[in-house]
């Protein structure tokens, strides 16, 4: 038997015993010594191992590829309300050489996953050539625990990253959607990988940079709930809406429906996945008569109370008439308000096509639409403007465009005339921007009085908001359906909040709506224009809009008092009675022919309810009150 004390005598050569037992001590001593430090380190490694926080431990050794998707920025709303993140998720993943008994390995994992397929997954399992197959992605830590305690050798757990959208449908259009890598697909999720990924890389999960978007998830809210309520109100096909900032440009909500919850990447399919606001192209129909009178008020072609026919007419082999044909002279203000085909496209033929297509040019309707949440195709136009394109594009047929695209026209028209270009994020505007006049500030007022006239007495009064300021013009359009117009419309209404100084376009688009029960019209003025008034009705306190108090003449002040006569205004009456009342651009074709009822009382001191209101024979006043 060999012993340390006669090892350390081979090594050290004849030596006597005690010298022998001497150096054996010192070995065992030095061995100690080495046994105590090697514990010593694998304890602190131990200890420091169980203090570190893991992921998830994996339940084989085997080796596999990087499962470990990038980790993107977070999304947040204007007021920094969270609308897209990432969250810590596990991918399981099998080595199927290893599975002794792929039958029975499909079978306890189904009966953990339900949703799986046995029979699929016991096939990957007897293909003993592979060594890697995904089993099931997206699994929570509480899933990723129960699929550890099968204790299958061949599983193993991957950590990864999974993006969520905690407003669920809310927007999902405008956002996008991500692939299973965590890429973007869609919406502002592509734009950020194509456009900001170079300086929003995360480095590392719990540090993401945030990106700030201009959506109002309140406003965006209302908008998809009224436009679903629309929807089911008047069966129609599709809803869309927009709500735009008229001085920045800023999108504060957009909502196309249906649409489909992000986080449900199989209801990203076909139509549900389209953003119509964006990516499609409409004839809008008479909302593009507000373009028209525009180039003809801007451009000296018409004057607000210039007489135009408004009766049918021919065109080559073509007939121009209203749906409700008035059959007499309108003024350019009535044939706004009342919104005569006949009387548009008479105008736009004053102006000529050379005109026509300049203004729109200058409005960008001839352009493709680039956002950040996405691109839109080119708008359709006639490649030769003959005389019927003049007339049919005057009432928003034959030209088709994105109805973002045109929202930010007709915001051009609101503001001051400056035109506009959305945005989907935070605008900044530097000091030396200039920006493109399209139309000077007084059409642009006028453009103002003309749609608050048509909320007021003309086609859009039922998107009146009690208290608030509201102006508009509604649109209805034949649908082009197999290169024919069909006798589906998709009608649409654009408003201005608060009319005196605007501050946000609302613009409502609802394809194919029908009658509601016990009516027989399914015009804009019957649906869009109702929508967009209960869109507003709910928007506006979120945008700090406040109504307006009721006018008081007898406590206003001198220049609060109604315009004196203007006989400037004389040629352009079809008689002398025509206006009248405090505004005296009012047309009495549209006035109700009866007196205000609040607090006049006639000449004789009876109450209003007593008559007795006489006509003064005065043209500068239909009705002769007295107080």
């Amino acid at each position: 038997m060999v012993t340390l004390a006669s090892l350390c005598r081979r090594i050290g050569g004849a030596q006597s015993a005690e010298r022998a037992a001497k150096n054996a001590r010192s070995a065992q001593a030095l061995l100690a010594v080495f046994f105590a430090g090697g514990f010593m380190a694998l304890s602190v490694e131990i200890t420091r191992y169980g203090m570190t926080p893991v992921e998830m431990p994996s339940l084989s050794s085997q080796s596999a590829p990087v499962a470990l998707a990038k980790s993107r920025p977070d999304i947040v709303d204007r007021n920094g309300r969270l609308l897209a993140t990432d969250i810590r998720v596990y991918w399981l993943v099998a080595n199927p050489s290893q599975i002794l008994n792929p039958d029975e390995a499909a079978e306890k994992i189904v009966a953990l996953f339900p949703d799986l397929d046995q029979g699929s997954l016991a096939r990957k399992f007897r293909d003993k050539d592979s060594r890697f197959e995904y089993v099931k992605r997206g699994l929570t830590p509480k899933q990723a625990e129960a699929a550890h305690a099968l204790g299958i050798p061949a599983l193993s757990l991957m950590p990864t990253v999974q993006r969520v959208y905690p407003a669920g449908n809310v927007a999902a259009h405008i956002l996008g959607i991500t692939n299973v890598d965590n890429e973007g697909r869609s919406g502002v999720e592509w734009y950020i990988d194509q456009k900001l990924s170079a300086q929003l890389t995360p480095a590392s999960l719990a540090e993401r940079p945030i990106v700030k978007i201009s959506l109002d998830l309140g406003v965006q809210h209302a908008l998809t709930d009224e436009l679903s309520k629309a929807m089911e109100r008047y069966t129609a096909q599709a809803a869309m809406g927009i709500v735009l900032d008229v001085k920045s440009g800023e999108v504060v909500a957009s909502a196309s429906l249906p649409d489909f919850d992000p986080n449900r990447r199989e209801q990203a399919a076909g139509q549900n996945r389209q953003n119509r606001v964006v990516t499609d192209v409409y004839e809008l129909g008479s909302v593009f008569k507000s373009l028209t009178i525009a180039m003809a008020l801007d451009q000296g072609i018409a004057t607000r109370y210039e007489m135009f026919d408004a009766t049918p007419f021919k065109l080559g082999r073509f007939t121009m008439r209203d749906p409700h044909a008035s059959r007499r002279m309108y003024s350019v203000e009535d044939i706004f308000i009342h919104s005569s085909n006949t009387g548009s496209a008479r105008i736009a033929l004053a102006a000529g096509g050379e005109k026509q297509q300049a203004f729109l040019r200058s409005l960008g309707l001839f352009e493709k639409l680039e956002t950040e949440a996405g691109s839109s195709p080119t708008p359709v136009f006639p490649k030769t403007w003959r005389p019927v394109n003049v007339a049919t594009v005057a009432y928003g047929h034959g030209i088709a465009v994105p109805p973002l695209l045109f929202a930010s026209a007709m915001a051009s028209l609101v503001n001051g005339g400056e035109r506009l270009k959305p945005t989907f994020l935070i605008a900044e505007k530097s000091a030396n921007d200039e920006p493109q006049r399209v139309i000077s500030p007084e059409t642009s007022a006028t453009m103002r009085d003309l749609m608050r006239a048509v909320v007021e007495r003309g086609t859009g009064r039922k998107a009146a908001v009690q208290g608030l300021g509201v102006g508009g013009k509604t649109g209805t359009a034949l649908k082009v359906k197999e290169g024919r117009y069909s006798s589906d419309v998709i009608n649409s209404f654009v408003a201005a909040v608060p009319i005196d100084a605007p501050r946000y376009l609302v613009m409502v688009t609802i394809d194919e709506p029908h009658a509601e029960a016990g009516t027989k019209s399914n015009e804009a003025s019957q649906n869009a224009a109702p929508t967009a008034g209960a869109i507003i009705k709910r928007i506006a306190p979120m945008l700090d809009i406040l109504p307006t108090p009721r006018f008081d003449e007898a406590a206003a002040t001198s220049y609060e008092q109604p315009a004196p006569y203007d006989a400037r205004r004389a040629p352009y009456r079809n008689n002398r009675y025509e206006t009248g009342g405090s505004d005296q651009g009012y047309s009495a074709y549209s006035q109700p022919r009866q007196p205000p009822a609040y607090g006049y009382r006639d000449d004789r001191g009876g109450s209003r309810s007593g008559g007795g209101y006489q006509y003064s024979g005065d043209p500068r006043d239909f009705w002769s009150y007295r107080r």
